[in-house]
């Protein structure tokens, strides 16, 4: 998928990792080049050869290229540290959502319920590991990242490394390793294409991969293997870590505020794997990717239903995410179709499966080849266990959430992009429960 990047990275920054918005707008930063082969592409610009040292810490999706940034050279700086191996990224993604239907309360129950501001700020450097003698294509990542918003309870305020990692990779690409600190998210599943449409309101715990303990906002320890077939078609990706905390991403921060614990209590090693086949877009190539995975977590978790904890826990995935029509035939432009399901089981887990169907069309008109509109449906089951505690103690709780979105990105200029998404929403909230929200999202991306 990384001929679309730079629509995607618009969104993942832009929602705090999860939301409506991230079905709708690009999520990093690569679409522009594949699209338009006009003559100043054909000339091979001098930013295309910091290309290079984009970073390859994130697998699903990619950091913009400098040629698509607000400033491919920033001013003679990239040139001078790409002759020293050195490449440097950023990202600032303010944004605002606001449920229009006016339901604020003084205790704020959800995201948007009153008016809620958030910005996300990236800063990262790649070295050149291969310039000391290192193999396998060696790069070495490190990355800081800074989140603040008026409502902490589903996306804490943090300032924390976010990577610290070493990529590399052998025999033509078809073995990579990467270890050292890193959120794990980002290597698996897609969480971005065709986002959770309910994590909208309820946050990024309602994504079922992050609820089981793949970390989001501060990295964990990690190793992981990928390997390809020789058609670089077929992988299969896997990694131990340590969990994010089962105390939320709060506990989480505060255990570990610079990121670089080994060690957080009550996080223990979990394994993920994912099995897929994966097809780019191509002239005469329409994109493809499939892919299955499951999640092992040693940690202990409440148990619901017994009392106590549990002694671990575990879930998994489904997803295809395909090109439709290809109205080139050469590049990414299109009508794309993303389909997942997630499981976990409701005895441990608040969220206990989801499915979820989008629609997105990149390059929606001729005069916007960048652009990317997307509509999605998410319907979220809530655990019964957890429910009926809530009801007999007296409260009130829902038993499922249902979310339709609608949402486009813009591309203002190089490196700005402007999303825009209207999610109507059942259930915004778990308990005590709410009236239905339809949430205005905006929200701007800068990549440098």
């Amino acid at each position: 998928m990384r001929s679309y990047n730079p629509i995607l990275c618009a969104l993942i920054t832009l929602a705090g990792s999860a939301s409506s918005l991230a079905q709708a707008a690009p999520q990093s930063n690569t679409l522009e080049a594949p699209i338009e082969a006009d003559a100043a592409q054909a000339a091979k610009p001098a930013c295309q050869a910091y290309a290079q040292y984009v970073t390859r810490a994130e697998a699903v999706l990619h950091e913009t290229e400098p040629c698509d940034t607000v400033s491919p050279e920033l001013g003679g700086l990239r040139a001078e540290l790409a002759a020293q191996g050195i490449g440097v990224y950023g990202s600032f993604s303010p944004n605002f959502r606001y449920d229009v239907l006016g339901h604020n309360q003084s205790s704020q129950l959800y995201n948007g319920q009153d008016p809620t501001w958030r910005q996300s700020t990236t800063l990262g450097m790649t070295y050149d590991l291969t310039r000391l003698g290192w193999g396998g294509k060696a790069q070495f990542t490190a990355a800081l990242a800074w989140e603040s918003g008026d409502y902490k309870s589903s996306n804490p305020n943090f300032l924390t490394m976010s990577i610290f990692a070493i990529n590399q990779r052998f025999f033509d690409d078809r073995l990579e390793l990467q270890y050292g600190y890193y959120p794990l998210i980002r290597q698996y599943y897609g969480m971005v294409l065709g986002g959770n449409s309910s994590a909208a309101a309820l946050g990024p715990s309602s994504v079922i991969p992050v609820e089981l303990g793949l970390s989001l906002f501060t990295p964990s320890p990690a190793l992981t293997v990928a390997v390809w077939d020789k058609s670089r078609t077929w992988y299969n990706r896997a990694s131990v870590a340590r969990s994010a905390s089962p105390n939320q991403f709060q506990y989480d921060l505060d255990q570990n505020p610079t990121g670089f614990k080994l060690k957080v209590d009550g996080s223990n090693p979990l394994v993920v794997d994912e099995l897929g086949y994966k097809v780019e877009s191509a002239p005469g190539q329409k994109s493809t990717w499939v892919r299955v995975g499951g999640i092992y977590n040693t940690s202990h978790y409440t148990d619901y239903r017994n009392g106590g904890q549990t002694s671990d826990n575990y879930g998994g995935y489904g997803a295809v995410t395909l090109q439709l029509t290809q109205p080139d035939g050469a590049s990414p432009r299109g009508l794309y179709g993303d389909v997942k399901f997630d499981y976990a089981p409701q005895d441990r887990n608040l969220y206990a499966k989801d499915f979820q169907i989008t629609a997105f069309y990149i390059g929606p008109f001729d005069s916007r080849p960048r652009d990317m509109a997307s509509i999605g449906y998410t319907k979220s089951y809530f655990s019964k266990d957890v429910h009926d505690l809530i009801e007999s103690s007296g409260g009130d709780a829902e038993r499922t959430s249902t979310a339709l979105s609608l949402s486009y990105a813009a591309r203002m200029t190089r490196g700005i992009y402007w999303v825009n998404g209207l999610t109507y929403q059942q259930g915004p909230a778990f308990s005590p429960a709410q009236p239905n929200a339809l949430l205005f999202q905006t929200g701007l991306n800068f990549a440098f």
